[in-house]
């Protein structure tokens, strides 16, 4: 009972904070659907591109591509195709573009280069595919035409017509493969990543600036005087500990669900969905010890809090797209928390997945989650018994 008191005298207290309640509330939802406006909607189409060739004419498709009469394009460049796969299947592109190695060379010669679009299965995708295929076919048919002037190397034109047509169909041009992939945020325009980010971001960050709060407790002799009674040190541990997951799961709560309603955002399934919030809690609550024992005064706790949540979401892909960072910051970015959680959000959103194919991503949460916990009790007890 003594630690439910805990749980619920902090709850109150923040609840009655209404610039907390704005930024832990309303900006994630605010953020949300400035996100989904930005990757879903819009007159600019937006084309990934890897350009694996570097060469003259693979420049000059791209040239092409962008130069549409038709809408505006946003090419946006990726180091490899699983790069340009991930973003096409979160919507931040609508069609990927892959020109690959030796593609200038083999327009030059008599070879066949083959271009790969990576196409979500989206009804904005139709039309973008649609402008990107035209450039293609139109550079293809340059190819043909310089192919035949070098072959026939001219003459009447009447039965040099004749072998144009004989040769059309035996000349190689350029060929295009069309590899589909799942959209995760089909129906919902782009709200799922969104979504995704803001919910990580925003559990971690309220958790942490909620710190304030543990050091604020032990100014006021709140925390000596509960020790003063028949309160041992792992209740009120206990307590605090679990009124900063508390508030943490009750903001993740908040977010699916009024995402969900809202915005259309499809979580994906439900039991998985709860784990991942339920551990990424744990993982928020714990940090939020560490920050509340670590900090001497509130105004330390207030600035060191955010900017560790912000440092940390903006490594870990919560609050950039993972897919512009390189490879090796990609491969940092699991060094967070932030990164394993998004990771285990989206593999959620695609069809038929459930909570046995993110137990990976639960498993490092969980352990992170109780590195923190071992570090914030440590720490939290020294500072009881002290007395500070």
């Amino acid at each position: 009972m003594k630690v439910l008191a805990i749980v619920r005298t902090n709850l109150v207290r923040a609840s009655r904070d209404r610039t907390a309640l704005f930024f832990s509330v309303l900006l994630p939802l605010i953020l949300i659907l400035v996100l989904g406006l930005t990757y879903g909607s819009g007159r600019s189409a937006r084309v990934g591109l890897v350009d694996g060739d570097g060469g003259a004419l693979a420049a000059r498709l791209v040239s092409s591509i962008e130069a549409t009469s038709d809408i505006a394009v946003d090419v946006r460049r990726y180091d490899s195709l699983d790069a340009l796969r991930e973003a096409a299947s979160r919507g931040i592109v609508q069609v990927g573009v892959a020109i690959p190695a030796g593609y200038s060379s083999a327009l030059g010669s008599d070879a066949q280069a083959t271009v790969t679009l990576v196409v979500p299965p989206t009804q904005q995708a139709s039309g973008v595919r649609t402008t990107v295929e035209l450039a293609i076919a139109a550079q293809a048919a340059e190819v043909r035409a310089a192919r035949f002037a070098s072959a026939l190397g001219g003459g009447a034109f009447g039965p040099e017509l004749d072998r144009v047509r004989d040769l059309a169909a035996s000349v190689p041009g350029v060929a295009t493969t069309i590899e589909p992939v799942n959209a995760a945020d089909t129906g919902s325009g782009g709200f799922d990543a969104g979504a995704q980010s803001q919910l990580i971001l925003f559990m971690f960050l309220t958790s942490l600036t909620g710190a304030s709060e543990l050091v604020i407790t032990r100014q006021l002799g709140i925390s000596r005087r509960m020790f003063s009674t028949p309160t041992g040190i792992r209740t009120i541990i206990l307590g605090e500990s679990l009124a900063r997951v508390a508030f943490a799961l009750v903001q993740g709560a908040f977010i699916v669900a009024a995402s969900a309603l809202l915005f259309g955002v499809r979580w994906g399934d439900p039991l998985g969905v709860a784990v991942l919030v339920l551990v990424f809690g744990l993982v928020s609550g714990g940090a939020a010890m560490i920050v509340g024992g670590l900090a001497s005064n509130p105004s330390q706790a207030g600035a060191i809090g955010p900017a560790l949540a912000m440092l940390l979401g903006l490594v870990g892909g919560a609050m950039v797209p993972a897919e512009v960072f390189p490879e090796t910051m990609r491969q940092l970015a699991h060094l967070t928390p932030h990164a394993w959680a998004v990771e285990g959000l989206r593999a959620l959103g695609e069809p038929g997945a459930g909570i046995a194919s993110v137990l990976p991503q639960i498993s490092i949460l969980a352990a992170f989650a109780a590195a923190f916990f071992a570090v914030a009790v440590v720490r939290f007890r020294r500072v009881l018994q002290s007395g500070s």
